[in-house]
């Protein structure tokens, strides 16, 4: 019974560990690709990715530079819309998460949510600039 009970806790918390990097990895992907679409390096490298995997003559390559610039908008509505959906959704996440650890570990989880919130602000001044 205390093997069982012993398995419950590394499953528990490999649970926990997938769920947290998991909302993270979305998160992640959701704001690395609007920062570079926003900031034009995404649609940028996607032409020269583009150019360089299907051969694009320069005509070509105007024409798809064009279509992305003209659907910068779409991107960035879409962004505006989803992006305090996937907030809200993951602080829903992580309050029921808190709710789980001992104050040590809240503790150490607040203090990664910081460090992560300061990642993000070097990748914005970055692709910002």
């Amino acid at each position: 019974m205390k093997l069982f009970k012993q398995w419950n806790w590394v499953i528990i918390s490999l649970l926990i560990g997938f769920a947290l990097g998991a909302v993270y990895g979305q998160w992640h992907a959701h704001e690395n690709f609007h920062g570079r679409w926003k900031h034009g390096s995404m649609s940028q490298r996607m032409v020269e990715r583009f150019s360089k995997k299907l051969h694009l003559n320069p005509d070509q390559k105007k024409q798809v530079t064009a279509i992305f610039e003209a659907k910068r908008p779409q991107m960035a509505a879409l962004q505006a819309e989803t992006r305090p959906k996937f907030e809200a959704l993951r602080n829903s996440t992580q309050a029921e998460i808190k709710k789980i650890l001992n104050p040590d570990q809240q503790k150490k989880l607040d203090e990664l949510n910081v460090q992560r919130e300061e990642r993000w602000k070097e990748r914005e001044k970055f692709l910002s600039s």
